[in-house]
């Protein structure tokens, strides 16, 4: 009990520990999931278009079938990713990276307006 009271390292980790959750709130705003949203459509269709002009009459391997197969979800809900105004914007970190690699993109410009 008394290094409780006579070392201020324990409040002030406290402190420190609420600053950080203080300053992690702040920081981190609810802007980042529309610009992946937006993001992960573009580079899709991006990706979709290239495709296509090069081979007219193959399938897609960028339609949102495919996509949606290869991330292990239904294609309704990779849509619901790609959709800005859809309340369920809640791609995993798992799923990013294997789009970033899909679409030959870093994770950094998935964040880029």
């Amino acid at each position: 009990m008394r290094k409780f009271k006579r070392s201020g390292d324990v409040v002030m980790q406290v402190k420190r520990a609420f600053e950080l959750f203080e300053l992690v709130e702040k920081k981190t705003s609810k802007d980042y999931k529309p610009i992946i949203c937006l993001n992960m459509r573009k580079f899709r269709k991006e990706k979709y278009m290239e495709f296509k002009a090069k081979h007219k009459d193959d399938e897609n391997p960028y339609s949102v079938d495919n996509i949606s197969a290869l991330l292990g979800i239904s294609k309704v809900h990779y849509k619901r990713l790609e959709n800005v105004n859809d309340k369920c914007k809640y791609i995993n970190l798992d799923k990013l990276i294997i789009l970033s690699i899909i679409y030959d993109k870093s994770l950094d410009e998935f964040l880029k307006k």
